[in-house]
């Protein structure tokens, strides 16, 4: 019997030993998603409205480019909808885990839900939401979200891979190869095709710089790229070498340095720029629904900078430029030369809409000024805005597009299409 005992005994520890095992001692804190215990789901009644009706139910995928359910609890005829809400932590974004319940309403085919943020959900698709939330200072962030089986989240299953508000692509680099020389190093992209019927010309939108870990984290673009959708584009985003989960190292950073730690040199890290941009306007051309001929290059700061640095190096290739607070390095002796160069490559031949804040952190209205006036004694064209009065840090500009967008649509349509 004491056997018997000792045997049961050793087979429950085992299996505790095994449990404890396959139980991960570390978790990424930015991947929890927390949910209440239970949901209390109901069915819509049959006088509920289909396009009230479809909203209820789970749904998964990002908000901001961090994680996010949203959970439609119940709907009812006249578009009342209790519901749950839950994001993940975010360190860039300064945001804590959390879940809570709160009530919305559908109306005209948007589910909406105000407060201290109004959040829009909106059918982009037959099982995939597009939502946008509005800060009260006016800034704008997205994201999309895809249905889901409310049983399975409440029992504690979340997704290996989030969806995504685009097409998750990978680009392979021009001349980059992997140490092993065996292919090439593949970059990180997201494909929104376009919205309409037919080909549509193709605009790439890319990044500004960050520091240390936050180098790892993926941008979607997701409000710009819809932006561009609306005026009839292909987007292609892009991170480049060592950003989110491209490969290769980020080498932007390898600036030259006096005896005395003075800048005297930028030129390897935007040699490296450029040949990822390359990179991604060759394979966006290969993708469906892209029309050939040439592209719109768009980005934030330093995707800025490298949009207009770019068409001055191959104007042939660029439609247009359109260049969020761009900048490589505030430090005009050492960057502004790269604008009369610019200005110089590009001359009349691309047209340019450069959007900069007067309180940008980074640029100051003077450098910003500078960089222009280079530009444009050297025979660049460019429509130039310094906006005012935006909210907080103004080099996060392209977060206000009631600031810029009507400027910007009209920009667009400006441009000849047609090669």
């Amino acid at each position: 019997m004491l056997g018997r005992l000792v045997a049961v005994a050793t087979l429950l520890l085992v299996l505790m030993m095994q449990s404890a095992q396959a139980e991960p001692l570390t978790v990424d804190p930015e991947s929890i998603v927390p949910l209440p215990p239970r949901f209390y789901m109901e069915a819509p009644a049959s006088d509920v409205p289909p396009e009230i009706a479809r909203f209820q139910g789970a749904w998964i995928g990002t908000w901001q480019d961090d994680r996010h359910i949203l959970v439609v609890e119940r709907v009812r005829t006249d578009g009342h909808a209790d519901l749950v809400f839950a994001r993940s932590d975010s360190a860039f974004n300064g945001m804590n885990r959390e879940w809570w319940r709160d009530q919305a309403a559908v109306v005209d085919g948007v589910l909406t839900m105000t407060g201290f943020r109004i959040f829009r959900y909106a059918f982009d698709g037959p099982d995939r939401l597009y939502m946008t939330a509005t800060l009260k200072n006016g800034a704008v962030t997205s994201g999309a979200l895809v249905r889901a089986d409310p049983a399975r989240l409440a029992a504690g299953d979340r997704p290996n891979d989030w969806p995504w508000p685009g097409e998750r692509v990978r680009i392979p680099h021009l001349t980059v190869r992997t140490p092993e020389g065996t292919r090439p190093i593949t970059l990180e992209g997201t494909f929104y095709p376009p919205s309409g019927p037919g080909p549509a010309p193709l605009a790439i939108f890319t990044h500004g710089s960050d520091v240390g870990r936050n180098q790892l984290r993926s941008w979607s673009f997701s409000t710009e790229a819809h932006w561009l959708r609306d005026n009839g584009f292909a987007v292609l985003a892009v991170m480049r070498r060592g950003r989110g989960s491209s490969e290769g190292i980020n080498g932007e950073e390898t600036f030259g340095r006096d005896h005395d730690g003075s800048l005297i040199d930028v030129s390897a890290g935007v040699a490296e720029a450029v040949e990822d941009l390359e990179s991604a306007i060759a394979y966006g051309r290969t993708l469906p629904g892209v029309k050939p001929g040439k592209v719109l290059l768009a980005g934030q700061s330093r995707g800025g900078f490298l949009a207009m640095h770019y068409a001055g190096l191959k104007p042939g290739e660029v439609l247009g430029v359109v260049n969020f607070c761009g900048g490589w390095y505030p430090y005009g002796p050492v960057t502004t030369p790269y604008y009369a160069n610019a200005g110089r490559g590009a001359g009349a031949n691309v047209k340019q809409l450069w959007l900069y804040a007067d309180n940008d952190r980074l640029y100051k209205e003077e450098l910003i000024r500078e960089y222009h006036d280079a530009f444009a004694a050297a025979g660049g064209t460019a429509r130039f805005e310094i906006l005012h009065g935006v909210p907080g840090d103004g080099h996060l500009l392209r977060l206000y597009p009631d600031r810029w967008r009507a400027i910007a649509d009209q920009f667009l349509a400006s441009l000849d299409r047609q090669h």
